[in-house]
């Protein structure tokens, strides 16, 4: 049975370690048969799972909040500034141009992944299949699972604990509040971000055991992180 996100967060490992295997490279094609088994396929419509998924997202519809509509709309582009708070820094690109152009990296190698899976599962988003389904944030017309800002919202707050340990269980949690946010603003069922978020953690492993992007992540942390942040 998949986890299902309610009203809270979706809780996952914090680390990276524990895998029973070594994660797929990043560099291998995008939907390699890896990737695509470590995620096994969406719930069919009909299925329990699939009425769960739904039933959830509706419920979401109902109790969102103008203050929870915001947030999501907020990180439809999703930038550094989602981070500040838990990050305890302005994160403004300006003062952090090093952190902002890895981030950008991150996401690049991201997305080519998440992008590729979508096209292997074909989902159609949950407004395209229900019409009960209202979003309030903007449309997309990609397909739906995995989710790409489930993913992203996750592994940028990895990447940027390792810039900040001190702030990762916060900087896990606003990545994981992204993910909620697409649910909360109708575009995506929750096991896309169920999915997302599991993937995230294996794109992690992937990428940072790649010894150019260790040594970029260690560079950029002497750079703008060697300083507190304020309190």
């Amino acid at each position: 049975m998949r986890r299902m996100l309610i009203s809270g967060l979706l809780l996952l490992p914090s680390g990276l370690t524990g895998f029973a295997q070594t994660p797929p490279a990043i560099a291998q094609p995008a939907a390699s048969p890896e990737w695509v088994s470590f995620l096994g396929p969406f719930p069919a419509v009909e299925s329990d799972e699939g009425k769960a998924d739904l039933a959830i997202l509706l419920w979401h519809q109902r109790t969102r909040t103008p203050a929870d509509i915001q947030r999501a709309a907020s990180e439809v582009k999703l930038t550094l500034e989602a981070y500040a708070t838990a990050s305890g820094r302005s994160l403004n690109p300006t003062q952090f141009p090093k952190t902002a152009a890895l981030i950008d990296k991150v996401g690049k190698d991201t997305k080519a992944v998440t992008d590729s899976l979508k096209k292997h599962f074909q989902r159609p988003r949950p407004y395209l299949t229900d019409g009960r389904v209202q979003p309030a944030i903007e449309r997309e017309t990609s397909p739906s699972y995995p989710s790409g800002h489930a993913t992203r919202g996750v592994i940028f707050g990895i990447i940027l604990g390792e810039l900040a340990p001190e702030r990762r269980e916060a900087l896990l949690v606003a990545g994981r509040q992204v993910g909620v946010d697409r649910v909360i603003g109708g575009v995506h069922y929750p096991s896309d971000i169920e999915a997302g978020q599991r993937l995230a953690f294996r794109l992690a492993a992937a990428w940072l055991a790649d010894p150019q992007n260790r040594a970029a992540v260690d560079a950029v942390r002497v750079a703008e992180w060697s300083q507190p942040a304020k309190p």
